[in-house]
């Protein structure tokens, strides 16, 4: 047998014990013959996470497409079948769920991901050049018609290349569409913020129906409903695809706050030393230097306890 056939086994039998577990809510016996089942082996409890994972997603979906669809999933190679999967997460939520369901697909489902830390550089089929940041997702979906990006997490850079179809990004709460441009989107609770480097995009909120064109050196963020903020770019915007944040007067916390996206654990300041103004080159690539630049420039000192809990104090 081949090295998957275990998982495809597994998977689909997961399949049908969500359509047996439907049909018969409450059966003791069944639950009981379930849970045999799932301790069994290592394979049955992988395969049942991604039925759990996939009916979060698809909350009200019939049990049989759920069969259906998992039988199918399971005769395909792995790439293959995690397409299938987010295929059907996105068809459902553009179908049933409206933009919210289209923008909740799984983070473990996506085409890109990067790790707290990591930047990835890709040099996309058309030409384009997309970079991701720490602990960012994003989709990639090309057609005979539209270069779309799906920023499920994080944020990314894109460079775009000539090309006749219309080049989309695509955030939880809206659209942006590139006019032939270098630019950076970042997801953020609750809003997007889109930094426009070069010639400039037309942005549409999500229940929006007219598009704001932001040109180059501008900002903005926006909800859903609305932009929300417009000001001028700041200098050396973007430079985090090269490793290092430029900043300029920013207060203390902010800092700390945007270095702790590139950290595991907890990474804060005191709040007596949060309004202290700092500027300066801090490498993203090393945080433990970047912490050391700021006592040096700062009335502040470094206070750790264990490598995972890391906060800057006045000295």
């Amino acid at each position: 047998m081949k090295a998957q056939d275990p998982q495809r086994q597994a998977l689909s039998a997961a399949a049908h014990w969500v359509a047996r577990l439907a049909a018969v809510p409450g059966d003791v016996e069944l639950q009981q013959a379930f849970r045999a089942w799932l301790q069994k082996s290592p394979q049955h409890q992988w395969a049942w996470q991604q039925v759990e994972q996939l009916q979060a997603q698809l909350n009200g979906l019939p049990a049989s497409l759920a069969c259906n669809v998992m039988d199918k999933a399971a005769a395909l190679p792995l790439l293959d079948r995690r397409s299938l999967l987010k295929g059907l997460v996105l068809a459902v939520g553009a179908g049933g769920l409206g933009w919210s369901g289209y923008r909740q697909a799984p983070l473990w489902m996506a085409d890109q991901r990067t790790a707290v830390g990591e930047r990835r550089s890709l040099q996309l089929a058309d030409g384009t050049r997309l970079i991701l940041n720490t602990d960012s997702a994003v989709d990639i979906v090309y057609s005979a018609e539209l270069r779309l990006l799906v920023l499920r997490a994080g944020e990314i850079l894109v460079e775009t290349a000539k090309d006749a179809r219309p080049f989309m990004v695509r955030s939880a709460q809206g659209e942006m569409r590139a006019l032939g441009t270098r630019f950076s989107v970042r997801q953020s609770p609750g809003f997007t913020s889109l930094s426009v480097l070069q010639h400039g995009v037309a942005v549409r909120p999500g229940h929006g129906l007219a598009e704001t064109v932001v040109m180059a050196g501008q900002t903005v963020g926006f909800d859903a409903e609305q932009l929300l903020t417009r000001s001028a770019l700041e200098p050396d915007a973007g430079e985090w695809a090269r490793g290092r944040l430029l900043i300029d007067g920013w207060r203390l916390e902010r800092l700390v706050d945007e270095l702790q996206r590139y950290r595991g654990g907890y990474l804060g300041c005191a709040p007596q030393v949060a309004d202290l103004r700092v500027s300066g080159a801090f490498p993203l690539d090393d945080i433990d230097q970047a912490l050391e630049a700021i006592a040096q420039a700062l009335p502040v000192q470094i206070v750790r306890h264990t490598r995972y809990w890391t906060r800057l104090v006045a000295t």
